[in-house]
């Protein structure tokens, strides 16, 4: 018995089923109502329960055209039935079946009757993928089941769809009479999206679309959407036609808020979701964070997805932005920007159109976040939108200068990514300029690492430099520290550019600073006169500069109305002396200036060339900027020493300097208050003189010490009867100590004394020579003088004394004149005017004179003796000369006119004696000269000498001569 009962267990599956495989194809064609083919063996097992296996099944399409293929068909079967010779199916599975339902559905797709089988038979779908249209859920398994009263289509069972687990159920009545079936559908979370659900119920119509509600809840909709997690909550209308599913007038609730949205959902020709949410009010950090976020490449959706919001108000970074509206597609990885535009804090519109690729860690090396698209932004109250940024993590807003980003009309395309933003194809106006080019900008802060950082290459057409410069330039050392907090590479050109009142048409500017090291590559502009400056260098920590140039070049007429030329201008004095100067001329010549800068702020070394027309300056001074000093060596050269005093307003130069060239060089050291020349050595044409000088500024005045040596020292002849005012001004709030010495000092050219020296000494407006010692003609000169700018009308007073002098010229280069002999004599003098012709007219003391040896010019007493004819006497005093023993003379000088107390000549052939006096300011005299030949009991012979000093008139007197000639008849 046992061995027959194994034999019915084991005998089966030893026999070849595959010769039924028609029979059993034909068998599940009529059970299924559809075509079956098998392609695959056909087998057979009894445990644990009478099982027929077919492989590689295809059923085929029925009505709606869906189409079924199968890894494998099981039909549970009767033993009973199987042995007998027919197959009594009472379960039927198909396992791993690919189930293709076309989208849009035919018409008659939901026209379906209930087979007789299913009503005592079960149908089964396990590991099975379902693709509707091109949508599809995988790991599909369902039970099918009928009602055998009304031939309901009933199941249920759980597949996955955009990585997430779902359990579901569906019931499908049959068509009625107008051909529209009931279709009832709920849909519950499982795993990750537990407690979301979803339930519909709508009405089939015969042509195949769908009307109905749809119902939707959960705790967290970031499981679904790239969304904030907030619980929601939505009800509306659903329809289904055309291959498009949608559900509108949705009624939302969002984390307790409420909203209206719709869905669609697109099967064909492209799946496609689209979302659009309308509310009041949103929280947009969080929004932000969901769309950017793809930790977990489930929660974005795996078909494209569109999203539409709108809201009225919306919090981003702690503002509030108005009027949002954005509209992204969804892709995986992905987010298209449709349109994105609201109104920022500070009344900024901004419109947005781009893509966004979302960050991946999962990738080797991971992929950052980035945009890329369009963005535009208008702002009338442009630094209440970069406050906001300001708190929004974007450093640096708060150390922008004052006056600056006060508004903006600009566009451009932008890409953001990697904690950086950069703008190209910029356009727009921003403070009332137009700009163009690009910019990058890295906002550092704790949202990005480092600090931050801005690239831009701009083109402006105009720009105020005033507002972005501080009142007070921080000193080298400290700029460093300044541009440490950020990094920054600027190219901008400008096609004006205003600093202080100056236009500089056009500026170019190239630099950059990183880690407190600033590179200006280029610094290039020309002013509105012509007048090109170019700058280069490197500062870096401690304020140290390295390879700094700066050259210019202005061209001629330029300098006078430069600021250059004005600061130039106050570098010399107004007048030197009773000259004035002009620099006028000198400035209006072309000029090229080059400086080169390298070191530490207090050793900065530089190399200084610059050429003003002929006139050439060389220097190489140190500076220490900190204590605002500097020593070095300065050269000044000029091909012609007349011609630069004529540049300079001083006029009739070669008469009294000659012709030469020019050169001064110096050492110089400048700081605390004081320039110094420690030594110079200048030559002027017929100048050459050396020393040191050092002028001191203070609270209380300036003062000028040193000494001066000259080998030569030309001064012009001074002209005495100039009107002009004395700048006796320049004394005031001055002291001076001075030495001068001088080898030669020449007046027009001509020696006049050697050996010169003196003390000049300046204090409370009184200047005084003192000391003064020379040789005058082979004698002794000394004496002293000073001027007293206090008074009112200044005072000049002067003392001297000379002896042993030779004379070897005219003395007066008058009609009258001593022109040989040695030359005693002092004189003490005072003046009170407020110019030369003032002093002059107002000069007044003693002279004294004794000369021995000597000749007299203008009379020849010679001619006088003898037998004293009236000829001879009126050709002595016609002219010619006198030899003489001795000549003294006393005289009285007051309100500008001398008068003779005493002259008297002693010579061989007589005497003469000199009365009257000359009026100085007028340039005439009025003499009397008595003469007394050298003949025995001479007459007095008398001659009148009055005019001009140039032209005197002489009037014989010879009343003496007659009588004398009455008195003394010649000899027969």
């Amino acid at each position: 018995m046992g061995l027959l009962v194994g034999g019915a267990w084991v005998l089966p599956s030893m026999l070849d089923w595959n010769r039924y495989r028609d029979d059993i194809a034909a068998l599940a064609s009529d059970t299924l109502g559809r075509h079956v083919q098998i392609d695959g063996p056909v087998s057979l097992t009894l445990l644990p329960q009478p099982m027929l296996l077919a492989a590689k099944v295809t059923v085929g399409q029925g009505g709606g055209g869906i189409g079924i293929t199968a890894a494998e068909l099981r039909l549970r079967v009767a033993l009973g039935a199987l042995l007998s010779g027919h197959v009594d199916a009472q379960e039927l599975v198909l396992r791993g079946a690919d189930m293709r339902v076309p989208w849009p559905p035919a018409p008659d797709a939901f026209m379906v009757r209930a087979p007789a089988w299913l009503s005592s038979l079960s149908a089964r779908i396990e590991d099975s993928r379902l693709s509707i249209g091109s949508v599809t859920l995988t790991g599909f398994s369902a039970t099918l089941t009928t009602a055998s009263a009304t031939g309901t289509y009933m199941m249920a069972g759980t597949a996955q769809f955009s990585g997430r687990s779902w359990h579901f159920t569906t019931r499908l009545t049959q068509p009625g009479g107008d051909g529209a079936a009931g279709l009832d559908v709920t849909l519950d979370g499982q795993g990750k999206v537990q407690d979301v659900g979803l339930s519909l119920s709508g009405q089939i119509a015969a042509d195949g679309t769908m009307v109905g509600r749809i119902n939707g809840r959960g705790p967290d909709l970031s499981q679904l959407l790239p969304a904030p997690a907030v619980p929601f909550r939505a009800e509306g209308r659903v329809s289904v036609a055309s291959g498009l599913a949608a559900a509108d007038e949705l009624t939302v609730e969002l984390g307790g808020s409420p909203a209206r949205g719709a869905v669609a959902l697109r099967i064909t020709p492209t799946p496609r979701l689209d979302v659009a949410l309308t509310a009041s009010r949103l929280d947009l950090d969080a929004w932000l964070a969901a769309l950017l976020r793809r930790g977990d490449s489930e929660v974005f959706p795996r078909l494209p997805t569109g999203i539409d919001l709108s809201a009225e108000a919306g919090q981003l970074a702690g503002g509030t932005l108005r009027g949002l509206r954005g509209a992204f597609d969804l892709t995986d990885g992905a987010v298209e920007v449709r349109e994105l535009r609201a109104s920022l804090p500070g009344d900024a519109g901004i419109r947005m159109a781009g893509r966004i690729t979302l960050p991946d860690a999962r990738l080797s090396p991971p992929q950052p976040g980035r945009f890329d698209g369009h963005v535009a932004l208008t702002a009338d109250s442009l630094r209440t939108t970069l406050a906001w940024l300001q708190g929004a993590g974007l450093a640096g807003m708060d150390r922008l200068p004052d006056g600056v980003l006060r508004s903006a009309q600009l566009a451009g395309h932008v890409v953001i990514e990697a904690g950086q933003i950069a703008v190209d194809s910029l356009a727009g106006v921003l403070d009332n300029t137009t700009v163009s080019g690009g910019l990058t900008v890295r906002p550092g802060g704790q949202a990005a690492a480092g600090r931050p950082a801005i690239g831009a290459g701009l083109t402006v057409d105009r720009l105020d430099l005033d507002p972005l410069l501080p009142a007070t330039l921080p000193g080298l050392a400290d700029i460093p520290a300044l541009l440490s907090a950020f990094d920054l590479d600027l190219r901008l050109e400008a096609k004006q550019a205003m600093l202080r009142g100056v236009a500089l048409s056009p500026l170019s500017l190239d630099a950059a600073a990183e880690n407190g090291r600033l590179t200006l590559r280029k610094l290039d502009f020309t002013t509105a006169s012509g007048a090109h400056v170019a700058a280069s260098g490197t500062l870096v920590e401690g304020g140290r500069i390295a390879e700094g140039r700066l050259d210019a070049q202005v061209p001629r007429n330029t300098l006078p109305n430069s600021p250059l030329g004005a600061w130039l201008n106050g570098m010399l004095p107004e007048r030197l002396g009773f000259l004035a100067i002009d620099t006028a001329s000198l400035w209006r010549a072309p000029a090229t200036v080059q400086v080169l800068a390298s070191g530490a702020p207090a050793t900065l070394g530089l190399k200084v060339t610059a050429d003003i027309g002929d006139l050439r300056l060389e220097a190489q001074p140190t500076l220490d900027l900190p204590g605002m000093k500097w020593t070095g060596a300065v050269t000044l050269r000029h091909p012609g020493a007349p011609r630069l005093l004529e540049a300079l307003g001083i006029t009739g130069a070669p008469a009294w300097l000659g012709d030469g060239s020019f050169s001064l060089v110096a050492q110089m050291s400048v700081g605390g208050g004081r320039i110094a020349a420690d030594s110079f050595d200048i030559t002027a044409a017929t100048l050459h003189a050396g020393g040191a000088l050092a002028l001191q500024h203070t609270e209380t005045g300036s003062s000028l010490t040193g000494r001066v040596t000259a080998e030569a020292l030309p001064l012009p002849l001074p002209y005495l009867r100039s009107p002009d005012p004395l700048p006796v001004g320049l004394l005031s709030g001055w002291q001076m100590a001075v030495k001068l010495e001088a080898g030669r000092v020449l007046l027009g050219e001509l020696p006049a004394l050697e050996q010169f020296a003196a003390a000049l000494t300046l204090s409370d407006g009184l200047l005084r020579i003192e000391g003064l010692t020379a040789k005058l003609g082979g004698g002794a000169l000394s004496g002293s003088a000073s001027l007293d700018s206090r008074a009112v009308p200044p005072v000049l007073a002067a003392d001297a004394r000379l002896t042993g002098a030779v004379l070897s010229g005219p003395l007066f280069d008058l009609p009258l004149d001593l022109t040989a002999g040695t030359l005693d004599g002092s004189a003490s003098l005072t003046a009170a005017g407020h110019s030369p012709a003032a002093l002059l007219a107002t000069l007044g003391g003693n002279l004294r004179l004794a000369v021995q040896g000597g000749m007299l010019s203008g009379v020849d007493l010679v001619r006088a003796t003898g037998d004293l004819t009236e000829a001879g006497v009126q050709a002595a005093f016609a002219g010619g000369s006198t030899p003489f023993d001795r000549l003294e003379a006393t005289a009285r000088i007051g309100l500008g006119r001398m008068t003779l107390d005493q002259a008297q000549v002693t010579a061989p052939s007589g005497t003469i004696v000199l009365t009257g006096g000359t009026d100085l300011p007028a340039a005439t005299a009025d003499l009397h000269l008595l003469a007394r030949p050298a003949v025995p009991d001479p007459p007095e012979l008398g001659l009148h000498l009055n005019g001009p000093f140039g032209a005197l008139r002489r009037t014989p007197e010879l009343a003496g001569l007659i009588r004398w000639r009455a008195e003394h008849p010649p000899a027969r």
